[in-house]
């Protein structure tokens, strides 16, 4: 369920709109183009660009993200300063 108080940070990526969606349980979800690819992309090449993309864009830092090892989604850490790691 997305989370209406909280921003979604958006941005075109070799033409393909890049999406991180605010959930309300599980921080953020990645969308690129409406379509929810968190759960099956969270290592691929696609994921760890719009992850780079958003980082250069200056909206939100990869070290701010972390795998929840239980679900297998990135969400946010709340201030990490480290790359995230797999759990």
């Amino acid at each position: 369920m997305h989370d209406p108080k909280r921003e979604t940070l958006t941005l075109m990526l070799d033409g393909r709109e890049v999406r991180l969606v605010p959930t309300i349980i599980e921080g953020y979800e990645l969308e690129i183009d409406r379509r929810n690819i968190t759960s099956f992309l969270s290592h691929s090449p696609p994921m760890l660009r719009a992850v780079a993309a958003l980082e250069a864009h200056g909206t939100f830092g990869v070290g701010d993200l972390e795998l929840a090892s239980d679900r297998k989604k990135w969400v946010l850490s709340g201030g990490s300063d480290k790359p995230a790691e797999k759990k």
